[in-house]
């Protein structure tokens, strides 16, 4: 899935295009620029229509009952823009292994907020798989209202004015490609209006913005490392079929991914269906009170007990994969220990006590340290 990111983030740039030429081509682009120039409230939802497996795999029970899961999994929701206020409110219920998880994110200018409800039903499914993530009320009941604002400083490591200005030239590079195109990519049936998206489309546009990021001192936080090599981990083939009703003004997109063998995975194709529906829920948008939002230090505060073990059992990893490779303890270290050494009075200590205190040694030194600590407690 990772490599269809770039893919669905060019595909979400078409739905947020400027206008363009007339007939069937102006009627799609007069969609997507309403959208951008009018209030609108959507409803959306996404389900994974089709997936098939590699000729290898089909037979396979764990394969066909992770693809079961992943057919299960469907999303619902609705999205808000308000223009005047420059403010969009996105609301998602994901439902996946049994359970209902809420996503949410407000935006305003250049201010993004990220609900914590969500925690709960990570929390839940995470439980499925033996996690060590947090289930307790107290804990969950800590995140319940909340929000984290993510373009502070502390959230996220990127210049958000510099995201901002990025994003907007950005949209005008893929308003111009799509501006370009033939009159026959798109096509009108009655009152539908058809169009399709291609790998070699998703292609140019990442490269206009791998190009636009090196432009400006400013943008290059957001230059695609590697990539020649993430164009080439692409699925063999992408294309995304967008059908915009221009009656009613409900959009359908099926985006479609094939892999290559090559790639050694399981699943052959998948295909997933988008939907957005115009609603009449338009509602003010209201941000988060200064009491609901948290930062990434009270979020860490509240998990320090939790995340505290896993640093515990990941130094503990670190120190095994040492031992178990060529570590030895430095000359100044090891000169350091034989004096605390020789300090201590080791003639009460039984032969037994004084082997198992030189295997606990043993895997740190060389053969040379290691006589010469044999001989420190074999001489007590």
């Amino acid at each position: 899935m990772k490599k269809i990111k770039l893919a669905l983030l060019i595909i979400l740039s078409v739905i947020i295009l400027a206008g363009c030429g007339k007939s069937a081509k102006e009627e799609f682009f007069d969609y997507t620029k309403k959208n951008v120039t009018e209030n609108s409230s959507n409803d959306i939802s996404m389900t994974i229509k089709d997936i098939k497996l590699t000729a290898d795999m089909k037979d396979s029970p764990e394969a066909n009952v992770m693809v079961t899961q992943l057919k299960d999994i469907k999303v619902t929701g609705s999205m808000q823009h308000d223009v005047s206020e420059k403010a969009t409110n996105t609301k998602l219920n994901i439902e996946a292994l049994g359970q209902k998880i809420p996503l949410e994110f407000i935006s305003k200018n250049d201010d993004m907020y990220f609900s914590l409800d969500i925690f709960r039903g990570i929390s839940k499914i995470a439980s499925q798989f033996n996690s060590e993530l947090p289930s307790d009320e107290k804990t969950l009941s800590a995140f319940d209202g909340k929000y984290l604002k993510l373009s502070d400083a502390d959230t996220l490591e990127i210049d958000s004015k510099s995201a901002t200005n990025l994003t907007k030239e950005f949209q005008k590079e893929v308003s111009n490609y799509f501006t370009s195109l033939d009159e026959e990519r798109f096509t009108k049936e009655n009152d539908v209006v058809t169009f399709k998206l291609t790998k070699k489309d998703v292609v140019v546009l990442a490269e206009k913005f791998n190009t636009l990021s090196k432009s400006k001192k400013e943008y290059k936080e957001f230059v695609i490392p590697d990539f020649d090599e993430m164009i080439k981990n692409l699925p063999k083939a992408l294309d995304a079929k967008f059908n915009l009703n221009t009656k009613t003004n409900d959009l359908a997109v099926a985006l479609t991914s094939t892999f290559d063998k090559k790639d050694e995975g399981f699943i052959d194709s998948i295909e997933v269906l988008y939907n957005y529906k115009p609603n009449d829920k338009q509602v003010a948008i209201k941000l988060p009170a200064k009491k609901e939002i948290v930062n990434v230090k009270e979020i860490e505060a509240i998990l320090a007990p939790y995340l505290s073990d896993e640093l515990d059992e990941e130094l503990d990893e670190e120190l095994d994969e040492e031992l178990d490779g060529d570590f030895n303890m430095a000359d100044d270290e090891f000169k350091e220990l034989v004096k605390e050494l020789e300090k201590e009075d080791f003639s009460s200590f039984s032969a037994a006590e004084s082997d198992e205190l030189l295997e606990e040694y043993e895997p740190l030194l060389t053969e040379k340290q290691y006589k010469t600590i044999e001989k420190i407690f074999k001489n007590k």
